[in-house]
């Protein structure tokens, strides 16, 4: 199980998750959005989905990969 850690602007994130949001620039409204597709707990997913939509260096949702259960 993935270490849980509490940020101030995300709330209980494992720290993978933490480590791609500070890394891509992920916002909390961002981080909202990605807890309504994937729910609550799925830190991995959310974490692979990040990095598969920061090719660019930074974090961009892209509209065609937005089908969270594939992650």
């Amino acid at each position: 199980m993935a270490q849980i850690v509490f940020d101030e602007w995300y709330g209980e994130v494992s720290r993978a998750q933490r480590a791609a949001y500070r890394k891509f620039n992920v916002s909390p409204s961002d981080h909202d959005e990605l807890l309504m597709a994937f729910g609550d707990g799925e830190h991995a997913r959310i974490t692979a989905y990040v990095k598969r939509c920061s090719g660019k260096g930074y974090y961009q949702k892209d509209d065609d990969l937005w089908t969270p259960y594939q992650y």
